[in-house]
């Protein structure tokens, strides 16, 4: 028989599905979760810690007056029930389905915590806070196995990392910098080329743990002790470093390089005590902590916290709290291919991974498919071999990543589920293999993704917001292939602080199944996350205490076509249609509603956007006269009273200069983008500056000005002779968040504060600078 027939029959059999599933299939995966988690479900065993349909004891089934709970777990090897959970029912949102739990089951049992899920969405409950399980301030949306639940059972519903694995993450942290310095001096060139060479070695050293791990927990291991760190971690210098190379290396060549390149033959450092410096510093910690996220998670977590690491390619992180909702918004369950075309150092193809694997049950058959037939990737830079390590730690499934330019290779109808955050506002050379005209790469990767989705297979896509809404004929084309050939089940709006310190863009997520479009369109908008709003480069930290909206859209997700939620809100696709296919939240709300969005320009913008010229410089009659006439050379300073040049009445009557008054804000759109001043009095510009003049009192000259410098107005330019640019309509098009007028005065104040605080360390600066030059010349004169 054909290994590979059961499943190919399942795959026919999810596309041909008629009926939705029913309450018993979420029970089914839950059986499943709870089982690879640690929990003992067969009650048929003395030492089972999960009961359904009822409680463990007939004195706590009497508490229930009838009623049978969905789960109830216990501590292990008592009878103290410590969690119900509650199974999502066709129409429940989770949030219904947790306010049963806890009045029908735990309030009975006195038992605190509470779980609702549908097998794949899940929220938690805990009476002693009347809020969800936190977890170093972010909520918990899985289940958990039994020593984590019985620690939050015992502790209280808020858990911190222990200090040990803080410091063992700031110990790394110190590490990667020293050996950052040391690779340094080897000759390698800063960010990736510098991490690779320290990615080799950190990989040995986690996957030598989750070896011994293995062993000591009677696992066969994978990799034998002759290759791992103790093998070598303790030998001279000169034996290291020829031991890693002519011993481990070509292990690890002969297991993992089948599929590509993941491992190079020797190391690039040639220094022999450079490699034992790092090895020593390693080799003191212990990595291989069930209570952090350092074992699977530590290359992304160095490569975000390496400044030195550039974004010259477009590369910025998505925050794992984002990556986790999108895998369990598509749901890839086992059977069905997952695919991102930009896959970075694999953090989508990482949790997908590990949500397929959670629900399955562990046989060499489906270990195979796993790791052979379910992740694929692509990635244009060298992070590539960085994600296959990564999938490597994760349980494998490496094999399906590769270095290459997604948009080079198109594919079609070939995965099941399409998962991306695309690097926005780069170039292709590929566009016409999609059949659109044009050098941005934004349309073209919405396009490569949908294109590579099979017909009924689901798709999620974060999109810079630029995409959804500008009139360019690339995004308008690539737009309705989208909405005529997809069922768009929700476009998720994120606010701008989400990617921070990366982009400061406002962006979205796109869900969708490829298919026959549906009637309407839902939109969501998450304006809090549950993370401090910071630009911060060490990165934004939850907070308790934050409103997290991201929990209220996992409640409401399947049950999303019922009555909205004042965050919520569904669209007709004609009108969709009717607008250019725009697929901008703000453009759709209500005016009363909360979002604060608003076009630059155009009729319902807050400006009037105008455009400045210049006169024939050719006749001296039109200038040296007594108007100002600014270039960008004259945008110094925030107010603008004075110019280089000026012009004359005939100038201005001989040309399309246009007055701007007093107050209006002037942005540069060509070459030097975003420079910003504002105008002291009466002026007028040149035609590489536009007038950005307030309509009326919803928007501050001065706010304005501390904005516009802090937008990605990369993703707007179009190419020009000499460079990018933008152009009127465009900048109409841009929109940006318009909050009250006390806000917009709270905002630059704060900002003027610290471009005072600028101002003075500038000086500061300038006069140690000062100091030190005259010291040196005193000095001099000496000599």
């Amino acid at each position: 028989m054909n290994r590979r027939t059961p499943v190919n029959r399942k795959r026919m059999n999810l596309a041909t599905r008629r009926t939705k599933p029913k309450e018993s299939a979420a029970r089914k995966t839950i059986d499943s979760i709870l089982s690879n988690l640690g929990w003992i479900t067969d009650e048929r065993r003395l030492d089972c810690n999960v009961f359904t349909e009822g409680a463990k004891t007939e004195l706590q089934n009497q508490r229930f007056r009838g009623r049978r709970p969905d789960y109830v777990l216990y501590e292990p090897k008592t009878d103290r029930p410590i969690a119900i959970i509650e199974a999502k029912r066709i129409g429940r949102t989770l949030s219904q389905a947790i306010r049963d739990g806890v009045s029908k089951y735990a309030e009975p049992l006195d038992v605190e915590i509470v779980f609702a899920t549908d097998g794949v969405l899940c929220e938690t409950f805990d009476s002693r806070t009347k809020g969800p399980l936190l977890l170093d301030g972010e909520p918990i949306t899985n289940l958990l196995p039994p020593a984590l639940l019985l620690k939050f059972a015992d502790e209280g519903a808020t858990l911190t990392t222990p200090t040990k694995t803080r410091q063992t993450k700031q110990a790394l942290i110190t590490i990667f910098g020293y050996a950052n310095d040391l690779l340094r001096k080897e000759g390698l060139r800063e960010g990736i080329e510098r991490f690779s060479e320290f990615s080799n070695l950190l990989f040995l050293k986690l996957i030598s743990e989750i070896e011994a791990s293995r062993e000591a927990h009677g696992e066969p291991r994978s990799l034998e002790a002759r290759y791992c760190w103790d093998a070598f971690a303790k030998k001279p210098p000169a034996e290291m470093l020829d031991y890693i190379n002519d011993t481990v290396l070509p292990r690890l060549i002969n297991s993992y390089n089948h599929s590509g390149e993941v491992f190079q033959s020797r190391l690039q450092i040639v220094n022999a005590f450079t490699l034992s410096e790092i090895v020593n510093k390693l080799s003191a910690l212990s990595l291989l902590d069930a209570d952090s996220d350092v074992k699977g998670d530590a290359f992304e977590y160095f490569l975000k916290h390496s400044i030195t690491v550039g974004n010259d390619l477009g590369e910025y992180f998505t925050p794992r709290h984002i990556v986790k909702l999108i895998v369990e918004l598509v749901d890839p369950i086992f059977g069905e291919t997952v695919y991102d075309p930009c896959c970075g150092t694999g953090g989508f193809l990482i949790e997908a991974f590990r949500h397929i694997a959670q629900k399955v049950r562990t046989t060499p058959d489906t270990r195979r498919v796993l790791e052979d037939e379910t992740i694929y990737g692509r990635e244009l830079t060298r992070t590539a071999r960085i994600a296959k390590m990564n999938m490597i730690l994760a349980g494998d499934g490496h094999t399906n990543i590769h270095q290459k330019d997604a948009l080079r290779f198109p594919v079609k109808d070939r995965y099941d589920v399409v998962v991306t955050n695309f690097p926005f506002s780069q170039e292709t050379d590929y566009g016409s293999l999609y059949g659109l005209d044009t050098e941005d790469a934004n349309p073209v990767f919405l396009k490569h993704v949908i294109e590579s989705c099979k017909n009924g297979g689901r798709i999620a896509v974060v999109v810079p917001e630029g995409l959804l809404f500008r009139e360019t004929q690339p995004y308008v084309s690539v737009r309705r292939y989208l909405v005529e050939n997809c069922a768009i089940d929700a476009v998720v709006s994120l606010h701008e602080f989400v990617f921070r310190p990366y982009t400061g863009q406002p962006t979205a997520i796109l869900i969708l199944t490829k298919g026959r479009p549906k009637k309407k369109v839902w939109f969501y908008e998450v304006s809090e996350d549950g993370f401090e709003k910071t630009s911060s480069k060490g990165g934004r930290l939850p907070s308790p205490k934050l409103t997290n909206h991201l929990i209220e859209l996992r409640s409401v997700w399947k049950a999303r076509e019922r009555p909205q939620s004042e965050r919520s809100f569904e669209v007709s696709t004609e009108r969709i249609r009717k607008n250019l296919y725009k697929l901008s939240l703000s453009l759709y709300r209500d005016k009363t509603g909360t979002t604060s969005w608003h076009p630059l320009g155009g009729p319902e913008g807050v400006c009037d956007v105008v455009l400045g010229a210049t006169p024939s410089t050719k006749d001296s009659a039109y200038w040296d006269g007594a108007y100002l006439w600014v270039t960008i050379s004259d945008m110094k300073d925030r107010y603008i009273n004075q110019t280089e040049r000026r012009i004359t009445k005939k100038g201005i009557d001989a040309s399309s200069v246009k007055l701007l008054p007093r107050g209006t804000v002037l942005v540069s759109f060509k070459l030097s983008i975003g420079k910003v001043a504002i105008a002291g009095t009466d002026l007028y510009t040149n035609e590489a500056i536009a007038g950005l003049i307030p309509k009326d009192s919803r928007v501050l000259p001065e706010y304005l000005y501390h904005l516009i410098p802090a937008l990605d107005l990369r993703a707007y330019t179009q190419r020009a002779a000499k460079g990018k640019t933008l152009n009127k309509k465009i900048l109409q098009q841009i929109r940006i968040p318009v909050p009250s007028r006390k806000e917009q005065e709270e905002f630059i104040g704060q900002m003027n504060e610290l471009e005072a605080q600028k101002i003075d360390l500038q000086g500061q600066v300038r006069d140690l600078t000062y100091n030190a030059l005259d010291a040196a010349r005193t000095f001099l004169l000496r000599q």
